[in-house]
């Protein structure tokens, strides 16, 4: 892998579930991910509402590039909406594979500071508003996120 390919970047999206994605489909989407994610060095942080998906992607532009490629090929997502792509110098996400936080337990406040007033929709948020919504959020739930890297 050339230097070009292992610069580290950070990829923000946000999609819709489609009718056929349900629960069991989310909790097998996850378990898929943090496996390949650890493998592969990405990390990352996922919110999930029946609005849609929020989801940050960290680690070296070839692995990244190919599981957002995978991602928007899934026909269990949809209206897959590049919010941002850029070259980073380290992770924000590093000590997590994929961070997943349900938006119904984000802290009302995170809500409102990123300009969420009537619940969690990805599709109202700018790049920078989805970046720092998942980092607050990571943040805020840090001893939460810390229970899903224990293992079962």
């Amino acid at each position: 892998m050339n230097t070009y390919d292992s610069a580290l970047v950070r990829l923000v999206y946000a999609s819709r579930m489609t009718k056929t994605c349900g629960p069991q489909e989310l909790a097998d989407i996850m378990e898929a991910s943090r496996k390949n994610n650890d493998v592969a060095g990405i990390t990352g942080s996922l919110c999930y509402s029946a609005s849609g998906f929020l989801q940050c992607l960290e680690g070296s532009r070839t692995d990244v590039n190919d599981v957002y490629r995978r991602i928007v090929n899934d026909p269990r997502n949809d209206q897959v909406t590049l919010l941002s792509y850029a070259s980073i110098d380290e992770h924000l996400f590093g000590r997590w594979s994929m961070a997943y936080i349900r938006a119904d337990a984000v802290d009302r406040m995170i809500l409102l500071q990123h300009g969420l007033r009537d619940g969690f929709d990805p599709f109202e948020l700018n790049p920078d508003q989805a970046l720092g919504f998942l980092y607050d959020t990571a943040k805020e739930r840090a001893a939460f996120l810390a229970s899903q890297l224990q293992p079962a």
